[in-house]
């Protein structure tokens, strides 16, 4: 794609045009470029370096669980001779190396560090790293992009500031005009832009990112243009068009972002609604929901058994399910008293504390509490794998529900290697 096809970026592609040029001349140490995700960031960054030819090396740092294997890895890139010889064990050697594999080089080496959130994590590293030009004292430039501004990133200890290039949010307008470059061959551009507007109407309240709405719209379009097959005149009417989609849009808003289902199978599961609206939906869906677990964040899934052992479990057995080192227990008397079985009664409330007592005790791993914890029990709640049962009012000790199945869950517990059943009573 050509830059005349990256649309309203203009500004920013002048700037950092201008930035790396000329090639030969030491630009400023460290470039930071940061905006919400979907706005082009690494798209024009990615495409600049490529048209202008300039020497680099692009490092994902998703991809490197710390500052060895990353250094290690533009090592590589500069000298794969050297990582052989002797691995790079602490900064210092990393910055001896930059210094005397680029002493003798006239044009400027951008190290462009994508996914640079991560880096927060590491404040001296992101230090040396902003500061290499000055350390190094050889042409090197840092270039980092991210979601996050920079006031998220400077500490005592990072304190070098760089400059400073933000990619604003896409309007409405203007991500219809950019959506619109993907109309399908045999399709009018006006045809295909009302399809995009009916798409932007939707779900627009719901989400901004670009990258989700153009999947809307691809899985969608197939439905959208039904009518057409009967009566070409229906593109001339787009009231006729969008009643035959809302109700698929509809069910689409409920799935946002979860991916339940490939575009393939949604496309089979709109014509199967049309064709059968008995037997055939009842089956998808229940295999939509199995994929839409199967496929949950890797502790939303423990969340899910530790809800599921919370509701089922009387709260007086959770020591002897949970405690790992119980010590040495007294005999107790056997009582002859038959609980019901839970089961048949249904699940029962329990606290948000007892809730995440038991997930950290079964995860396996030391996790801290965080927001992306508490961010994957909202998603079991609006994916009605978990109902909320207290007011919202009650912020300091909120009561939840396990709505999920037993047949449910234990296919979850498989693919975490859990045997659920004994964790429960009823099963004992």
């Amino acid at each position: 794609m050509p830059f005349s096809k990256i649309l309203f970026r203009e500004k920013e592609i002048k700037f950092i045009t201008n930035f790396m040029e000329p090639k030969c001349s030491f630009p400023y140490p460290a470039l930071f470029i940061y905006g919400h995700t979907t706005t082009g960031k690494t798209l024009v960054v990615s495409r600049l370096v490529r048209n202008l030819k300039v020497p680099n090396v692009w490092i994902n740092c998703h991809e490197y669980y710390n500052s060895s294997s990353l250094c290690t890895n533009i090592v590589q890139a500069l000298a794969p001779e050297e990582v052989n010889k002797k691995g790079i064990g602490n900064t210092n050697e990393f910055i001896n190396f930059v210094k005397s594999k680029l002493k003798n080089s006239s044009e400027t080496t951008y190290l462009i560090f994508d996914s640079a959130d991560v880096l927060r994590k590491d404040q001296f590293l992101l230090s040396v790293l902003c500061r290499l030009q000055l350390l190094t004292t050889v042409n090197v430039c840092s270039i980092f992009i991210s979601e996050l501004p920079w006031m998220q990133f400077r500490t005592h200890s990072c304190s070098f500031d760089p400059i400073v290039l933000h990619f604003r949010d896409y309007s409405k307008n203007e991500i219809s005009d950019i959506m619109t470059l993907d109309c399908p061959t045999g399709f009018t551009d006006v045809f295909y832009r009302s399809y995009i507007n009916v798409i932007l109407k939707t779900f627009f309240i719901m989400t901004t990112n670009l990258c989700e709405l153009c999947h809307l719209a691809q899985i969608n379009f197939e439905k959208y243009c039904e009518p057409l097959d009967e009566d070409s005149d229906f593109e001339l009417s787009s009231f006729k068009l969008w009643k035959n989609i809302e109700p698929t849009l509809k069910e689409a808003m409920n799935s946002v972002y979860l991916r339940e289902i490939s575009c393939s199978k949604w496309k089979a599961h709109c014509n199967s609604r049309n064709q059968d609206a008995g037997k055939n939906k009842i089956s998808l869906l229940a295999a939509e929901k199995y994929s839409a677990t199967r496929e949950l964040p890797f502790y939303s899934k423990f969340l899910l058994l530790a809800a599921y052992f919370a509701s089922y479990n009387a709260p007086k057995s959770d020591f002897k399910h949970f405690v790992k080192n119980q010590g040495k227990q007294a005999k107790k008397r056997i009582s002859k008293k038959i609980e019901k079985n839970r089961h048949l009664l249904g699940p029962k409330p329990f606290t948000l504390d007892r809730m995440l007592s038991i997930f950290f005790s079964i995860v396996g791993e030391k996790v801290l509490p965080s927001a992306l914890i508490f961010s994957q029990i909202s998603s079991l709640v609006n994916m009605c794998l978990v109902s909320r049962v207290s007011a919202d009012e009650q912020l300091d000790c909120p009561k939840y529900k396990c709505l999920a199945e037993l047949e449910l869950v234990a296919k979850i517990g498989k693919t975490i290697n859990i045997d659920i059943m004994g964790y429960l009573d009823d099963f004992l």
